[in-house]
């Protein structure tokens, strides 16, 4: 018996060992995420959509902004009709983009900052990503929900403001609207690279 015993722990911790040392970094393989990203990367890159990187941060406090705010507008309900079919499976958005300052201009390879307050239709979730797209002169700002894990952990607040920053070294001089969609009316703006 006592070489049973034996015998598990050396397997045990033998495969501990080795599973440490040769794990992967990062996340694990999600089969049917993965293919559906691949997927969604694949529709929008052959309709002329590719990813901007972006730098997120929260909480936020606005700073104060030498140039004027850029106006905005409401816009269409959720993705849109000429921006949702690219996606394998449709992300889940904030309820309602409550308010966005953003600049009306900005040099070309400065960094364009902006400042939103999005709300949530339960507190069982979280913004998880920021995922920014281009099209010519188009950017689309996608806020995606994450689930909170187990039954007991809540958001605090229905809402939070969000900070945004991407460079525009990728964009020539010119004129740019932007916005950021929601399960609600989207929020948009228009901007100058100068």
């Amino acid at each position: 018996m006592k070489w049973i015993i034996v015998a598990i722990i050396v397997f045990v911790v033998g495969y501990t060992a080795v599973n440490f040392y040769f794990r992967k970094p990062g996340r694990g393989y999600r089969p049917y995420q993965d293919a559906q990203d691949r997927a969604t990367t694949t529709r929008l890159l052959a309709a002329g959509w590719h990813k901007v990187p972006v730098d997120t941060r929260r909480p936020v406090e606005r700073p104060a902004s030498d140039t004027a705010p850029a106006p905005v507008t409401r816009s269409a309900v959720g993705l849109g009709l000429d921006f949702a079919p690219h996606f394998a499976e449709k992300p889940l958005l904030v309820s309602t983009i409550d308010s966005v300052t953003a600049p009306q201009t900005v040099s070309h390879g400065q960094a364009y900052s902006l400042y939103f307050t999005a709300s949530l239709a339960d507190l069982k979730g979280q913004v998880g990503d920021l995922t920014l797209y281009q099209h010519d002169h188009e950017l689309v700002l996608v806020p995606s929900i994450e689930k909170l894990p187990g039954k007991e952990l809540m958001s605090r607040w229905n809402d939070s403001t969000y900070a945004a920053t991407f460079p525009t070294t990728g964009l020539p001089p010119g004129r740019y609207t932007i916005k950021i969609v929601a399960q609600g009316p989207a929020a948009a703006w228009s901007f100058t690279v100068k």
